[in-house]
């Protein structure tokens, strides 16, 4: 029997007047993988923060290894052995991967200032060799590899520390399916030297593809008990969290208006990211863009809305070509962009309701300078209503959501500009299964206002379910384009993977 590492007995934590933890409990054991699940603001971070330090519990007992410990601080943890990494990695891309791995613990000569490198050199190896890495230049800059190489850095660093536990808060969310076979290779790996992991996760695939048990958060309280991840099967997890049987995952409704047209997009060109690009957007269609990691995607759903300059090409929009619009033009003429990280759509330290009515000056303004305050509040407390986002006020600052809340409040301003086509680039990405459904009934809604979306997904199944049609794009180029009849993932992994153009 697998001994008993970590338990979390009663941790009881409030925010003000906001209770994010009940009487939650948990317990791992050595060398196995526990997913812990749950929606957007369950509580999941809120316990891990606790568990790394970053938090304290108003109350309730941590056990490591059978003894009572007092995790008060971020280095405590690391003393036990604790270490988290976060979906928003804490790396620095203009240091070198050694200097990342080693990140404020470099080795020095006796008691002096001078680093060593022969030994830091040594060490990092020795780290990197665990996730697979011990091939490549420590010596490199961090921010000339890869996001999947990062990540594994990432961990690289926290079992510099000797971690015993390792703490995955949504490892896989910006990983190409390659990376995440390498990532839950290295997991097995780690997991034969008895190292332990809590992974958090909103994609159901991987909760049985890599976890040994799981335990489901709602509203702060674990529900039901943990169990073997044997036990249970994707219907009970989903219910557990969301409080409801979710029947259909992908709520398509088709509001397309044929023989019309809200975009068109002619030879678009930028050097060394997209090249000849051209395609269209009806009234209320969902236009999927689909391609791996580099395939110019992404760089096309920025360079039509503005934020970066193409070399050439033309824009038709809404039936007059348009030249190259600054982002703040393109919201005044009704285009909005939801960006792959929600923090370039945010201002964290602002108001959830200053954050919904920023892209809509000429509505909550007067007189040029002067904010129409009563107004913002009620557009936010509006939208919080209709997108459900998860908040006692309001007048809370956005930084104090979780990541999903988040992403609600970003579709929250680009509704409250009053857009006609949406460029969204993974809008759910980091969202859980409720909420995302939720996302997928306001897109339904907008296109059967006669809206359009730009739908841009890392994860297949939601782009080949929501879509109306598809192109797919590789090494910059527009290759294929389909309709909704050969709309599958085959079909799509197909030419995404080097399939005939045509």
């Amino acid at each position: 029997m697998q001994s008993t590492l970590l338990e979390m007995k009663n941790i009881n934590k409030a925010f003000g007047a906001t209770r994010a933890l009940t009487n939650t409990n948990l317990v791992v054991h050595e060398g196995e993988v526990h997913m812990l699940l749950g929606e957007n603001g369950a509580g999941k971070s809120t316990l891990m923060k606790i568990l790394a330090g970053t938090y304290t519990a108003d109350s309730g007992e941590i056990y490591w290894k059978g003894q009572p410990v007092k995790i008060d601080q971020p280095g405590a943890a690391h003393e036990l052995g604790i270490g988290m990494v976060y979906q928003e990695l804490e790396l620095v891309g203009l240091m070198s991967v050694m200097e990342n791995v080693l990140m404020g613990r470099p080795s020095t000569y006796g008691k002096s200032f001078f680093i060593n490198w022969k030994d830091n050199e040594k060490r990092a190896r020795e780290v990197l060799k665990l996730v697979g890495l011990e091939h490549i230049d420590i010596r490199a800059q961090l921010s000339s590899f890869t996001l999947g190489v990062q990540q594994l850095i990432e961990i690289a660093k926290a079992l510099s520390r000797n971690a015993s536990l390792l703490i995955l808060d949504e490892p896989t969310s910006a990983l190409t399916n390659k990376e995440v076979d390498t990532l839950f290779s290295i997991i097995r790996d780690l997991k034969k030297e008895g190292i332990s992991f809590i992974f958090i996760t909103h994609k159901m695939e991987e909760v049985f593809r890599i976890g040994d048990y799981v335990t489901v958060l709602r509203d702060g309280e674990v529900i039901g008990q943990t169990r073997a991840i044997t036990e249970v099967d994707e219907t009970a997890v989903i219910h557990d969290m969301v409080g409801r049987v979710i029947t259909d995952f992908y709520p398509k409704v088709c509001n397309v208006q044929e023989n019309t047209q809200i975009l068109k997009v002619n030879g678009l060109s930028l050097r060394r990211a997209f090249s000849d690009v051209s395609f269209y957007v009806k009234k209320g269609e969902v236009l999927g863009l689909a391609g791996l990691v580099g395939s110019g995607c992404t760089e096309i759903a920025e360079a039509v809305f503005g934020t970066r300059k193409a070399d050439a090409g033309s824009i038709e929009y809404d039936g007059r070509t348009i030249q190259a619009m600054k982002p703040d033009e393109s919201l005044r003429e009704g285009m909005g962009l939801l960006t792959k990280d929600r923090h370039n759509s945010l201002l964290l330290h602002m108001p959830i309701y200053r954050n919904v009515t920023l892209s809509n000056q000429k509505d909550f303004v007067t007189g040029r300078f002067f904010r129409l305050k009563r107004k913002e509040l009620a557009a936010g407390r509006q939208f919080r209503e209709e997108l459900r986002i998860a908040t006692r006020s309001v007048e809370l600052n956005a930084g104090s959501l979780s990541g999903g809340n988040q992403q609600k409040v970003v579709l929250s301003k680009l509704l409250c500009a009053k857009c006609r086509l949406f460029i969204m680039d993974d809008p759910t990405r980091g969202v859980d299964v409720g909420s995302k459904v939720e996302i997928y009934n306001i897109i339904n809604g907008l296109t059967a206002q006669g809206c359009s979306v730009i739908l841009i997904s890392s994860e297949l199944p939601e782009l080949v379910s929501m879509s109306d049609r598809i192109y797919v794009a590789r090494e910059g180029r527009i290759i294929k384009e389909l309709p909704k009849s050969e709309c599958t993932q085959d079909n799509v992994m197909k030419y995404i993977a080097g399939g005939k153009e045509g």
